[in-house]
């Protein structure tokens, strides 16, 4: 079962901003000296991907269904 759309957003919208509190933390732990700025962006990537899937998604979901006919 697929969800609805506006369950999708709400889905997305709450990854989104875990994903955005993840980064905040590594920003904060980037700051601490001796460490590594790599998770940051590996987590920024990750955001990246993460968005252009949606908009693949919900592009897919705009577009009109062709129901099959059964003769």
């Amino acid at each position: 079962m697929v969800p609805d759309r506006y369950t999708l957003e709400k889905m997305a919208l709450a990854h989104r901003q875990q994903l955005q509190r993840e980064a905040e933390h590594e920003r904060l732990l980037g700051a601490l000296p001796g460490h590594s700025s790599h998770p940051l962006r590996h987590m920024a990537a990750r955001l990246g991907i993460f968005l252009i899937a949606l908009g693949i998604r919900l592009r897919q979901l705009e577009q009109p269904r062709t129901s099959l006919a059964v003769n």
